[in-house]
C-alpha cells in the first residue's frame, strides 16, 4: 500500500545519478580469481555480481485523500562471490555485499526490495554495517551468505548463514519459511541467508531427511527461543512424484505441512500447505489468544497450487496458481490484518489468491514475461510484464513494468465524527512501476 515518500535531494541525487550512468556502461565478464592446489583438494574461486536498477512510481489519484507524489527508486547492489573447496570433504561459500539504494517505503512491502532492505528475524545486525542513511537513500555493508558445508557418504551438515528453503511453488510458497521473496518481487536471483545449521541425511538413494535448526533474534538483537527455528522436512519419490512432509517450530508459531511435486500429463504440478498454531510469547505451548486479543489465535491453513505446462514453440511455457490463507481478511478487514502477520509471512491480506503466468523467447536473446496477481475477493490485482535481453553470456538487461488495479481508498467518517482511511482493495492503491534493470557478472 502507498505511504508517504521522499523526495530524492542532496545525495540521493547521487545515488540516481551514478546508477543511471552505470547502466549504460559496458559489461566484461571475467572471473576475479581462480586457484587450485596441485592435489585439487583446496581451491579457490572469487567471481563479481552487480545488479543496477532505476524505476519510476506512480500512485493512482484517490478522491477526498491528498496525492501522493510521482516517486524514483534506484540500487546499486555489488556481489563479491568466493567459493571453493578446504578439503575432499569440505567446501565453502561467501557472499559479501555492497548495497547502495535509494527505495520508497514501498519498497520495503519486498516489489523493490535489495538485500540491504530485506528484514527477517532469522539474521543477526551484527554481520551488516549501516554507512549511510538520509531520508529513503541506504547504504549497507554486510554477508548475505558465509557456510561450511562437510558431505560425507550419506550425511551433509552445513553451518552458517546460508538460504534455506522447504517450499516448491513459485508464487504464493506458504512454505518458505526463511526470507521469502514477496510475490511481486522484480529481482530473485539471490535469496537471502539464515542463521542456521542444517543436517541433511539420504537414507535411500531417493529419499532425504533434513533437520533444520534457525537462529531468531529479537528487536535487540539478542537470541531468544521465542523467535528461532527447528524443523524437520522428509522427501522421497514415488511414481516420479516427490512427496514431502515437514513440522516444527518457527518464530512464533508451530506448523506441520506437506508438498507435492510431479507430472500429470503434459502439466507439471506443484502444491504445498501447511497448518499454523500460534505461539506468540515464544515459551513452546500454542497461545489461548493473541496479543490484543486479535483473531489469529486459532491455528490458520496457507496452501498454494501451481499448474505450469511448458510449449515447445519458442521454449514458451504457461503456468496458473491460487494461493488460500485461512488467516487472510474479508474486504474491509485488511488494515487489522496487516498488523497480525507472523514475522517472515507472505505479506498478502486477503483469503483467496489467484495468478497466471506465461513465458517465451521472441528471438534466442531476448525473452519475455509476463504474469497476473489477482485477489479473488475484491477482484484487485497486479499486471507484471518483463522484456530480458541477454547482452552476452555474463550481462542482460531487464526493462519492466507493473500496473495495478482495483477500488481505491476512501475517506470513510467513523462514529465519533473523525474521519479514516478505509481500504476497499488490497492493489487498488498500489503505484504504477516502470524500472529497467541490468544484472552482470565478472
Amino acid at each position: 500500500m502507498g505511504t508517504a515518500v521522499h523526495r530524492t535531494t542532496g545525495r540521493g541525487a547521487v545515488v540516481v545519478s551514478t546508477v543511471v550512468a552505470l547502466l549504460l556502461a559496458p559489461a566484461i565478464g571475467r572471473a576475479i580469481h581462480e586457484w587450485e592446489n596441485e592435489e585439487g583438494t583446496r581451491s579457490l574461486s572469487l567471481t563479481g555480481a552487480e545488479r543496477l536498477v532505476v524505476g519510476y512510481l506512480r500512485y493512482p489519484e484517490m478522491a477526498g485523500i491528498d496525492a501522493m507524489d510521482d516517486d524514483g527508486f534506484s540500487a546499486s547492489v555489488t556481489r563479491l562471490l568466493a567459493e571453493g573447496e578446504l578439503g575432499e570433504r569440505l567446501s565453502y561459500e561467501g557472499n559479501f555485499y555492497l548495497d547502495l539504494s535509494r527505495l520508497p517505503q514501498a519498497g520495503q512491502l519486498g516489489t523493490l526490495a535489495t538485500v540491504g532492505s530485506f528484514g527477517t528475524p532469522y539474521r543477526t545486525r551484527y554481520l551488516d554495517w549501516s554507512f549511510w542513511q538520509e531520508g529513503s537513500v541506504h547504504g549497507q555493508l554486510g554477508v548475505d551468505r558465509l557456510y561450511l558445508r562437510l558431505s560425507a557418504a550419506s550425511l551433509d551438515i552445513t553451518v552458517g548463514r546460508f538460504p534455506v528453503n522447504t517450499s516448491v511453488t513459485a508464487l504464493f510458497a506458504p512454505n518458505d519459511f526463511f526470507a521469502p521473496f514477496a510475490a511481486t518481487a522484480i529481482n530473485k536471483i539471490y535469496k537471502p541467508g539464515v542463521d542456521a545449521l542444517q543436517l541433511s541425511l539420504a537414507p535411500g538413494a531417493l529419499s532425504t531427511i533434513d533437520l533444520i535448526g534457525v537462529m531468531g533474534y529479537g528487536d535487540d538483537d539478542a537470541p531468544g527461543f521465542g523467535q528461532s527455528a527447528l524443523l524437520v522436512r522428509a522427501t522421497t519419490v514415488w511414481w516420479n512424484t516427490e512427496w514431502a512432509l515437514l513440522g516444527g517450530k518457527l518464530a512464533q508459531r508451530w506448523v506441520v505441512g506437506a508438498s507435492i511435486q510431479g507430472e500429470i500429463g503434459p502439466f507439471g504440478l506443484r502444491s504445498e500447505g501447511h497448518v499454523g498454531f500460534p505461539d506468540h510469547d515464544g515459551d513452546g505451548r500454542l497461545d489461548d489468544t493473541a496479543p490484543g486479543g486479535q483473531p489469529n489465535d486459532k491455528a490458520h491453513v496457507h496452501a498454494a497450487l501451481d499448474l505450469d505446462l511448458p510449449i515447445e514453440w519458442h521454449n514458451s511455457s504457461i503456468g496458473a496458481s491460487y494461493g488460500y490463507f485461512s488467516d487472510g481478511a474479508r474486504v474491509g478487514g485488511y488494515l487489522k490484518r496487516a498488523q497480525r502477520f507472523f514475522p517472515d509471512d507472505q505479506l498478502l491480506l486477503a483469503r483467496h489468491y489467484a495468478g497466471l503466468s506465461a513465458g517465451t523467447e521472441i528471438i534466442p536473446i531476448l525473452r519475455a514475461q509476463a504474469a497476473v496477481l489477482v485477489n479473488v475477493m475484491d477482484r484487485s490485482g497486479l499486471g507484471v510484464v518483463n522484456l530480458v535481453y541477454s547482452i552476452s553470456d555474463e550481462a542482460e538487461c531487464v526493462v519492466g513494468g507493473m500496473v495495478p488495479w482495483g477500488k481505491q481508498p476512501r475517506l470513510d467518517e467513523s462514529v465519533d465524527g473523525q474521519s479514516a482511511i478505509a481500504l476497499k482493495s488490497e492493489f487498488g492503491a498500489v503505484p504504477y512501476v516502470a524500472f529497467v534493470e541490468t544484472r552482470f557478472y565478472f
